[in-house]
């Protein structure tokens, strides 16, 4: 059976006292986890003191974990640098919030490409590769740069904003056409998705026959809008639990 590669900025790695750092990210991976097997791969949330960043892979209640550390350079210039201060304020609309740099640019480019080169290690060719979110937009790339051909998806977990606005971003037609070495770029909501097809059409002068499915090279992406919700089922049974507890009838 293929593994499941997921891949985020952070891992959120259990701490072994029942906490860890949760999200809409954390919520949709580790209920996809719980089926099927596979690794999380990211960033571990350490920088690294020595410039040297290290990377280990940790088992935790059967479920496997690669975590990699960022250097300061990288720390700064891709976290708190073009992630956070460009494209996370472009693509909320705030174009007024980003504060561009050239050499946060690169930083974000080449932390993308440590991710890849680690990976590149690990991946089998059977393996299913699920991407998220907007500081990893180029990895894609860079595996297909490296040989790998597997299925790799991707998810948008904020919005996706029209072609006037992206358009905005410095290097936007080197940073958004990279989306297209996916196989399948998901969204929040239906306006989500159609911003980013007016963007592959406007742009990229790609033609689509529905606006979900397109060809660039020799490569078709499809888009595809997959809300991400809470686990029901889990709420349903901690509530269930809360209802027959003692303390619920005093």
């Amino acid at each position: 059976m293929p593994r499941l590669i997921v891949i985020s900025n952070r891992v959120a790695v259990p701490t072994g006292d029942g906490n860890s750092r949760a999200g809409g990210l954390e919520v949709a991976v580790r209920a996809t986890l719980k089926r099927h097997a596979g690794i999380w791969f990211g960033w571990s949330g350490k920088v690294a003191a020595s410039g040297k960043a290290r990377t280990q892979a940790i088992d935790h209640d059967s479920h496997s974990y690669v975590v990699t550390d960022l250097t300061q350079e990288d720390y700064h210039e891709y976290y708190n640098g073009f992630a956070n201060r460009v494209l996370w304020p472009i693509l909320h609309y705030r174009l007024d919030l980003a504060e561009f740099s050239r050499r946060d640019l690169s930083g974000y480019l080449r932390v993308n490409e440590h991710f890849a080169a680690q990976l590149h290690d690990i991946l089998r060719p059977d393996d299913m590769v699920w991407v998220h979110d907007y500081h990893l937009i180029p990895l894609a790339k860079a595996l297909r740069e490296r040989g790998h051909a597997n299925r790799i998806g991707f998810f948008l977990h904020i919005p996706m904003p029209p072609p006037d606005v992206l358009t905005a971003l410095p290097n936007h037609e080197r940073l958004i056409p990279a989306l297209c070495h996916y196989d399948l770029v998901g969204f929040q909501t239906d306006n989500d998705a159609a911003n980013f097809a007016r963007y592959l059409t406007q742009e990229c002068r790609l033609v689509s026959r529905d606006q979900r499915t397109f060809t660039a090279a020799d490569r078709t992406v499809r888009i595809g809008v997959f809300p991400v919700g809470i686990e029901c089922a889990e709420f349903g049974r901690l509530a269930r639990r809360a209802v027959r507890s003692p303390s619920s009838s005093s």
